[in-house]
């Protein structure tokens, strides 16, 4: 059994406390009215060596942006800046700070397009010239750096000199700024953005030596903090998996264009996050959805791939990220068998973390069957709290409650155990976890095992809930429910009066799923992996778990197996 290490954590809450304490202090320097006239220093008359954005926009947003249609973060806002007051909610300004959308702007092209980068540039310049938040905030800020020097030579040529010398003086200014604020309260991929955009200014802008130093110590710091030695990110968010390994790219090519050396922290975190990426995949090529998670585009997902240049093949078991990968034939099962990510440094990030310990994806070919419920954009935030509960997962709830504390900034009273073992043969592989987030309230401890054989032709699975040695006056009888919630694509019927049922997808392939311990119902669900409500259905073993003092409260067998053809 390998039991997840928990010294770690105590470590990061000491790092994290003397970082938000710096932050405060900062915080309250920051917001001093003068305080922007200390950014002042020479102002470059142009930028030295820019690396062009190679990564594609998407010209309909474009478009949407030329006709002044604002859409991010599932929210939609029209009409002129001035307009917007108080409106749009935090991570809808969020996205609108960064600037990323410049490269939908590029994808469109055409005067137009031109003209309304450079408006909104030089608006936002004349908003946002003292401290102020989410606009000044570290990773908001380094996105947004990154977002201007990569595009800048689309919104700025054939401006005047006045527009230029006004982006520039800024840049130069959000560079000292970053420079005095990291890592402050920042942690986890946050930072990571803001230290990609304090290395590319530092590179772009002269007269920035110690700050291009400072920026590389950092990142060397980070990286093998952040970057575990399976290659999983410590948000263990395969979205972020993504945009981490997108951003070393870019930091990689930034570097090798100046003639700069590259730090063996950056080209070996490449490496191993490109392999833990493809682990993440389910068949139909894009990602699976744990924590807070999206699937992503394939067509960008095997983009960013090519260019990380780093062709080994991902890990069976990532023990240090704590996921299994089941993979035989054309069937691909990813299970998640570790501890929830701690809470960040930073609350408004620690909504990543769901409570979706031993769920577990499957994928039939190119076909997406088991799913988890994924994550609404941040914008809508009754959705994307209830998205973080253990019953919008495919895994065991004990009396509806959730196997974490789900909270506004992160988690609470997670598992203090969570152990995962695997074995294989050459026909089988098998998986077991184990955690105790139920042990306190209720005297539980769940266990699954699943199985996967006969080519990837069948998966079988088992989930108990055993006796915990504590909380003894707690026990009595408790309900649960076992849930997999279903791909919208898929389409499930009862069969043989609630003990199985028959799944179909569009394929016309055929699963048949049979349980024993428990009553199977079909229900409703939804299902946001694509960031938008669709709806969707779910099939759930229902029992309840005998308060007993020792061994088994409950057991439900199951099985997936597939009738028909071979999955294509």
């Amino acid at each position: 059994m390998i039991r997840l290490p928990r010294s770690l954590d105590l470590r990061r809450a000491v790092h994290c406390a003397g970082r938000l304490l710096r932050a405060a202090l900062l915080e309250a320097l920051f917001r001093v009215p003068g305080y922007p006239l200390t950014l002042g220093g020479r102002t470059p008359r142009e930028l030295r060596a820019p690396v062009p954005d190679s990564w594609p926009g998407d010209a309909v947003r474009g478009k949407a942006l030329v006709a002044g249609k604002f859409e991010f973060a599932g929210e939609t806002v029209k009409g002129d800046l001035a307009a917007w007051g108080d409106q749009p909610s935090g991570h809808w300004r969020e996205t609108f700070h960064a600037f990323e959308w410049l490269r939908d702007l590029r994808a469109l092209g055409g005067e137009a397009a031109h003209q309304r980068a450079r408006k909104l540039v030089k608006d936002w310049i004349a908003r946002n010239d003292h401290w102020r938040l989410p606009a000044w905030r570290g990773d908001i800020m380094g996105r947004r750096v990154s977002a201007w020097i990569a595009n800048y030579d689309f919104f700025a040529a054939g401006a005047d000199a006045d527009f230029r010398i006004q982006v520039l003086t800024s840049l130069a200014h959000q560079a000292r700024h970053l420079s005095r604020s990291v890592p402050g309260g920042l942690d986890g991929a946050a930072l990571l953005s803001a230290l990609k955009g304090l290395v590319l200014a530092s590179l772009a802008l002269p007269h920035l030596p110690r700050t291009h130093a400072r920026a590389l110590a950092l990142l060397a710091r980070e990286l093998p903090r952040q970057i575990l030695p399976d290659g999983g990110h410590i948000e263990r968010c395969p979205s972020l998996q993504l945009v981490i390994l997108r951003d070393l790219v870019d930091l990689r090519g930034a570097l090798l264009a100046a003639q700069q050396p590259v730090p063996e922290e950056i080209l070996n975190a490449i490496d191993r996050m490109a392999p833990m990426l493809r682990f993440f995949r389910l068949g139909d090529g894009g990602l699976a959805l744990f924590n807070s998670s999206a699937e992503g585009e394939p067509w960008l997902i095997d983009l960013v791939l090519s260019r990380a240049e780093a062709k080994g093949k991902p890990l069976s078991a990532a023990t240090h990220a704590g996921f299994q990968r089941l993979n035989l034939g054309r069937s691909i099962a990813v299970f998640d068998a570790g501890r929830p990510a701690v809470v960040q440094c930073r609350p408004d990030i620690a909504d990543c973390a769901h409570a979706g310990t031993l769920s577990f994806e499957m994928s039939a070919g190119k076909e997406r069957v088991i799913v988890n419920c994924g994550a609404m954009p941040p914008g809508d935030a009754a959705w994307r709290r209830a998205a973080r509960f253990s019953a919008a997962h495919s895994t065991l709830i004990v009396a509806d409650t959730n196997s974490s504390d789900v909270r506004d900034n992160g988690l609470a009273a997670i598992p203090e155990s969570v152990l995962a073992r695997r074995a294989e043969t050459e026909t089988e592989i098998t998986v077991e976890g184990q955690h105790d987030g139920y042990a306190g309230l209720f005297g539980l401890i769940h266990r699954r095992r699943i199985a996967m054989a006969a080519g990837g032709e069948e998966l079988r699975g088992e989930d108990v809930l055993i006796a915990a040695p504590i909380g003894w006056r707690r026990r009595k009888e408790q309900p649960f429910a076992v849930r997999f919630h279903l791909h919208p694509e898929a389409r499930a019927t009862l069969l043989q009066d609630g003990h199985a049922a028959l799944i179909k997808l569009p394929s016309g392939l055929g699963l048949r799923f049979a349980a024993a311990g428990g009553t199977v119902t079909i229900e409703e669900s939804v299902y946001l992996g694509t960031g938008k409500l669709r709806k969707a259905s779910q099939i759930v073993v229902s029992g309840t778990a005998a308060p007993v003092a020792q061994g088994d409260a409950a057991s439900v067998t199951w099985s997936l197996t597939r009738m028909g053809a071979p999955a294509r």
